[in-house]
C-alpha cells in the first residue's frame, strides 16, 4: 500500500483541439457526423456545472469550519473529489481522494478512482495494485472489474482481461458498453470468434442505452447517418445528454478506425470525443489515453524514418 501511495502523481494532459482542421481530416466514411464543412458537436453551456461548483464551495466551507469526525471528513473529501473529477479537475480530485484515504484507509471507492488515474498515466503496475486492493475490500465492486480489465487489456494480457470483462458483462447483459469492451478484447484474444460473440451478446441489449445503436452499427445493421438521425431523437440535441452520446459515438467510431488501422481518422474521432467535455465518462478518459498512445506511435514512426534516411 505504501508503494502504491508513492506512485501517485498529479497532473493531466488536455490536448488543444483545433476543430476547424478536424473536419477536413476525416473522409466521407464518417458520414454526417463529420464532413468537409461540418462537425457535429454538442452545445456548451457556461452554467451547466453550476450545481457542482456550488456543492464544492459548500463542502470546502464545512471542511474549514466544521467540527467533524475522521469518517465525516473523509466522506466530504471523497464527495468533493468526485465533484472535481466530474469537472475534469483531476489533480484536485486526486488531492481529495488521497486526503480521504489518509483518514479512512479502507475506502474501496477511493482506490478505484486513484487506480484509474494511474492507469491513464500508464502506471499499469500501480493501477493494478490499487484495483486489487478494491476487490480485497469489496469483491463485488463492479466497475473495478472493468478498470482492471482495461489494465490487463492495454498491457496485452488479454486472457486476464477477458475474465474481468466477462464478469463485468455478466453483471448486466443488457448494457452495450460491457459488450463493446469484450468485443475489443476478443479482437485481440480470439479474433476468429469476436464477431460471432458480438452478434450473440447483442441479442440481450436494451435500447434504453444509446450504446445499443452503436453495437448495431458495428454489426452493419445501421449506417453512420442512421446513428446521427437516431441521436437527435434519442435525446434533445440542446441538452447536456447530447454531449454524452456524442462522446460515446465518436469514441467508438474512433476505436473502429483504430482497429482498421486508419490512425489519422482515429485521432480525429478521439479528439472529437474529447471536444464534448464529458470529463467523467470512460470514453472521454480513454480518448485522451488513446491519443497519447497514438502520439507515441507517430513519434516512433518519425524516428524510424529519420534513422532509415540517415
Amino acid at each position: 500500500m505504501t508503494e502504491f501511495m508513492h506512485r501517485l502523481k498529479f497532473g493531466a494532459i488536455f490536448p488543444i483541439l483545433c476543430l476547424a482542421l478536424l473536419a477536413g481530416c476525416v473522409n466521407s466514411s464518417a458520414g454526417e457526423f463529420v464532413s468537409k464543412n461540418k462537425v457535429v458537436l454538442a452545445e456548451q453551456y457556461p452554467n451547466v456545472h453550476f450545481d457542482q461548483e456550488v456543492m464544492i464551495a459548500r463542502i470546502s466551507q464545512i471542511l474549514i469550519v466544521g467540527q467533524l469526525t475522521n469518517k465525516e471528513r473523509a466522506d466530504l473529501h471523497f464527495e468533493r473529489g468526485v465533484l472535481y473529477d466530474s469537472l475534469g479537475l483531476w489533480g484536485l480530485a486526486r488531492y481529495d481522494f488521497t486526503q480521504a484515504l489518509a483518514l479512512q484507509p479502507r475506502m474501496a471507492a477511493v482506490y478505484n478512482y486513484l487506480g484509474l488515474y494511474l492507469l491513464l498515466e500508464e502506471e499499469f503496475d500501480g493501477a493494478l495494485e490499487a484495483f486489487n486492493v478494491v476487490l480485497e475490500l469489496d469483491p463485488n465492486y463492479e466497475y473495478t472489474y472493468l478498470n482492471r480489465g482495461l489494465d490487463f487489456h492495454y498491457t496485452g494480457r488479454y486472457n486476464l482481461a477477458n475474465q474481468d470483462f466477462l464478469r463485468f458483462y455478466l453483471a448486466d447483459t443488457k448494457d452495450p458498453y460491457r459488450v463493446l469492451w469484450l468485443y475489443f478484447n476478443d479482437l485481440k484474444f480470439k479474433p476468429a470468434e469476436a464477431k460471432q460473440n458480438l452478434v450473440q451478446r447483442a441479442k440481450t441489449l436494451s435500447t434504453e442505452y444509446w450504446g445499443t445503436f452503436i453495437v448495431q452499427y458495428y454489426l452493419g445493421k445501421i449506417s453512420v447517418q442512421d446513428l446521427l438521425d437516431k441521436a437527435k431523437k434519442f435525446v434533445d440535441p440542446h441538452s447536456p445528454q447530447y454531449a454524452e452520446i456524442l462522446t460515446e459515438t465518436y469514441f467508438y467510431l474512433a476505436k473502429q478506425k483504430l482497429n482498421q488501422g486508419d490512425l489519422d481518422e482515429a485521432k480525429t474521432m478521439f479528439k472529437l470525443a474529447v471536444a464534448n467535455q464529458v470529463y467523467n465518462f470512460v470514453e472521454y478518459r480513454f480518448a485522451l489515453f488513446e491519443l497519447d498512445k497514438l502520439k507515441d506511435t507517430t513519434s516512433s514512426e518519425q524516428t524510424e524514418q529519420v534513422v532509415v534516411q540517415k
